[in-house]
């Protein structure tokens, strides 16, 4: 033998011995992994469910226990083809896992493409995750199919992938959109038609962008739109008068990009005044509104522009039988864009069919409608009416974590009448009425980290009232009459709130809120001839600052349980008295489709508006705006209630809510009590109500039918015997039908509206001064009230690239020309003999007409 045969001969044995050797010192430092999960399961108080056969024979080296938890699972699951699956917080299950994936990608913003850092990529399944960097990318690995990746970013939409092969294979291209607000997940779209969805806060969004056609309307009147919901009805047929579960339009709190409203409409209630062409969503809260909402007791209106720098110039302009509008917006750098729009009533030159409809609407029981019955032939009257409304907004974003915008608004009503007798200056008078509402904001949004953001909010708000009045008179004794009435709001505020996403399922929001509001009316009248002159005035003035704290909790577990938990402190200098305000809504998953849903809500409100009798002859804006000190006027108070249920499923939506407001510190100066008191009196407000939605979806048809009842009382000890009475506004029964049809390029809607006729007080004596007597408070109703609407649009491009597009739509607004009397009340009259009782109506408004032709440039 030579020495190369006993090398091979003995070398198996050294192979042999340190084999042995080392599987000694493997079992030394290692465990088996049976007594390892008994480990982790102390450690981590969960509980691993497996099959035997599966971890037989398997170790795992003892250094493992120091790592994470998520770590631990990884490397196990790697090392031994397993896959770990959890099923709830504390128990996890422990399968064969054939294949791992490795998913990776690069995340970026859908509207402006740039790369996202510290975007969160995590594994819903495995409990691990990554987080991208500088250039937006990801990678994670080990992962098992159907595993779910969520990928978030704060103030962004989450995105959830399923790990599959043909997910795994190349790298990912992923954008995610802008979201405004940490608690603003859908629960459901297209809630009634497009460009309605819910949310999981309980507030109902409004995109008016996306909005589809709606019945009655050429355009998507905001506050035209809000009605579409169950539980917000308008009595008056204006846009502003919204009566949101019984609450009263001034109760309700209006925001424009932060900037508090005190008039929200053109034409004296007809038309909203905020340009829907440069709306990007508005927020309506029924009942539970996040605790950042204060000093109101009704609903809350939030309406808020594009914060988006446009990557090109584009806008829009049209023209309708009121007004013409234009709007645009303009980069003016990567990091600049400025939106600018207005519009402007052309009726002060050249009055249409339309305009005319809702002048006789607007006018009747007033001075000009009374002036106008007396015919032509012996008077000559004037109306120069216009309105108007123009905003800006600068959008600067100096980093991927900053956005600062600045804005104007100003809403502008003018009215100017003239009346005088023909060819002689025997009876001249003229009414002069201007209505503005002007306002400024700037506001600073930082994105802190990954999971927060802070918005810092300053505002200005301006409300001013003007109305003169003058009458010269000759009948042989010559004198002159004259009226003023003058109503100023300057509101100042500072709001700062901050945001933070704690995890997955949680985040929260606190802050600070400071306004100042000064608030004056001015009331005089004069008379003077040539024997005697007679003057008196009526003035106030008030200020107040208003400090608040607030806090508001949102837990949302993959929208199977919901809580919102808001609290506000409000002080009130005025008062001088700290103000609680709770909030709370709460919903839970009962089955897959169908969920419970409770809210609560308590609020307060020192802004009130009343009416004043002084100037009422004209007939038009016959209120104030004033502040409440709690003295002479007490504190507006608000208790709400909501228990409801919703269904979604194969396109059928069915949501109903009961609810049950209390109100305290309601007054008999307001408009749901006037023409039934004399006198001021204190007392309290109670609302039952019920809201129904059901909608159902068939391919490109919607029909809904929403159907709401609202029993709205006051109850005043010193009036009525002491018994409750309905308000002048209480729709008892609300029924709407709607239909929503799109075929190509046309969209059609069509709709039919039921309700319960309101209330008026009957005569019951006529005295011989001329008082009259009453009845029972609002004891008698009017016939119900009913109208169909249409509308139908035509949408068309210019070019093949779609940079020019067009639209042409069609309205007509009670289809049928239905006369529906929408108030009624009493008066004596003195015809030099006796005193009679006439009657005063109002009607609705006859078929009306609409058109509209609109330019969009991309």
């Amino acid at each position: 033998m030579n020495f190369k045969f006993y090398v091979l001969l003995i070398l198996p044995y050294f192979w042999a011995i340190n084999a042995m050797h080392a599987q000694n010192n493997k079992q030394k430092d290692s465990i088996l992994l049976r007594s390892f999960f008994v480990v982790l399961e102390k450690k981590y108080e969960i509980k691993f469910s497996y099959n035997d056969k599966l971890i037989k024979n398997k170790y795992v080296h003892n250094s493992l226990v120091k790592l994470p938890l998520a770590k631990i699972l990884d490397k196990i699951a790697v090392s031994f083809k397993l896959k770990f699956e959890k099923i709830t917080e504390r128990y996890i299950t422990v399968t064969k896992s054939e294949k791992l994936f490795h998913v990776c990608g690069k995340i970026f913003d859908l509207k402006d493409k740039k790369k996202i850092q510290g975007a969160s990529v995590v594994s819903l399944n495995r409990s691990k995750g990554v987080i991208s960097n500088q250039n937006g990318f990801f990678k994670l690995s080990n992962l098992n199919e159907n595993d779910k990746i969520e990928i978030s970013f704060i103030g962004y939409d989450s995105k959830v992938l399923i790990v599959n092969e043909k997910l795994a294979k190349g790298c990912l291209s992923v954008g995610l959109s802008e979201s405004t607000t940490l608690l603003e997940e859908v629960l459901v779209s297209d809630y009634m038609v497009g460009g309605i969805d819910k949310k999981t806060d309980g507030s109902l969004v409004i995109s008016p962008k996306k909005l589809g056609t709606v019945s009655g309307l050429t355009e998507p009147d905001i506050l035209q739109s809000v009605q579409l919901l169950p539980g917000i009805n308008s009595p008056d047929e204006t846009a502003s008068g919204l009566f949101i579960r019984g609450g009263t339009p001034e109760q309700n709190l209006i925001l424009f990009d932060g900037i508090k409203m005190y008039n929200s409409s053109h034409f004296f209630g007809m038309i909203s005044a905020f340009n829907p062409y440069i709306v990007d969503k508005v927020k309506v809260f029924k009942s539970g509104a996040s605790a950042e909402y204060g000093n109101h007791t009704s609903g809350v209106i939030d309406i808020e522009t594009n914060k988006e720098i446009p990557e090109s110039i584009n806008g829009g302009f049209g023209v309708n039988m009121t007004h013409f509008d234009a709007f645009v917006n303009l980069p003016i750098s990567k990091k600049i864009g400025i939106s600018l729009s207005g519009r402007r009533s052309f009726t002060d030159v050249f009055k249409t069919n339309t305009f005319n409809r809702l002048s006789k609407k607007v006018f009747q029981n007033s001075i000009i409608s009374i002036n106008e019955s007396a015919g032509s032939e012996f008077y000559d009257s004037k109306n120069d009416f216009y309105f108007f409304d123009v905003n800006s907004k600068l959008t600067y974003k100096p980093s991927s974590k900053d956005v600062i915008t600045f804005n104007y608004l100003l809403v502008r009503n003018k009215l100017n009448y003239l009346f005088k007798t023909k060819n002689s200056k025997r009876y001249i008078t003229e009414d002069d009425l201007q209505i503005n509402n002007s306002g400024v904001r700037a506001m600073w949004e930082r994105n802190i980290g990954s999971s927060s953001v802070l918005r810092t909010n300053f505002y200005s708000s301006t409300y001013d009232l003007n109305y003169e009045y003058i009458g010269a008179f000759d009948y042989g004794s010559p004198y002159i009459q004259k009226a003023l009435k003058t109503n100023v709001i300057n509101d100042l505020g500072f709001k700062s709130v901050f945001e933070k996403k704690v995890n997955e399922k949680s985040s929260f929001l606190t802050g600070y809120e400071f306004s100042n509001n000064s608030i004056c009316y001015n009331i005089e009248r004069s008379l003077k001839s040539a024997v005697s002159s007679t003057k008196y005035k009526i003035a106030d003035s008030g200020n107040n600052n208003s400090h608040a704290l607030f806090f508001n909790y949102g837990y949302n577990n993959y929208k199977k349980t919901i809580v919102n938990l808001g609290v506000r402190t409000n002080y009130f200098t005025l008062s001088n008295k700290v103000y609680f305000a709770p909030r709370v809504y709460f919903q839970q998953q009962l089955f897959p489709n169908f969920s419970f849903k409770t809210s609560f809500e308590f609020k307060q409100q020192n802004i009130g508006r009343l009416l004043e009798v002084h100037t009422s002859d004209f007939g038009l804006e016959n209120e104030v705006w004033l502040l409440i000190d709690n003295e002479e006027l007490p504190i507006l108070r608000n208790k709400q209630y909501t228990f409801g249920t919703i269904y979604k499923a194969n396109g059928l939506t069915f949501d109903i809510d009961y609810y049950r407001k209390y109100s305290k510190g309601v007054t008999s100066a307001t408009k749901a009590t006037e023409g039934n008191i004399r006198g001021f009196y204190q007392g309290t407000g109670k609302v039952d109500g019920v809201d129904v939605l059901l909608k159902k979806t068939i391919n490109n048809y919607n029909t809904w039918v929403t159907y709401s009842y609202s029993k709205s009382r006051y109850i005043f000890d010193e009036v009525n015997k002491g018994k409750f009475f309905p308000t002048n506004f209480d729709t008892t029964n609300s029924f709407l039908w709607a239909h929503n049809l799109n075929l190509g390029n046309f969209s059609f809607s069509l709709a039919w509206v039921w309700k319960t006729g309101t209330p008026y007080s009957p005569v019951k004596r006529l005295e011989n001064n001329g008082n009259l007597v009453f009845g029972d408070l609002n004891s008698k109703r009017l016939p119900p009230y009913h109208k169909m609407d249409l509308s139908s649009s035509y949408s068309f491009n210019f070019d093949k690239n779609k940079k020019w597009t067009g639209k042409i739509g069609f309205s007509l607004l009670n289809l049928y020309d239905r006369t529906n009397y929408l108030r009624r009340s009493y008066y004596s009259v003195w015809d030099g003999f006796r005193y009679t009782v006439k009657e005063r109506e109002q009607v609705s408004l006859g078929m009306t007409p609409n058109l509209v032709l609109r330019i969009f440039i991309k």
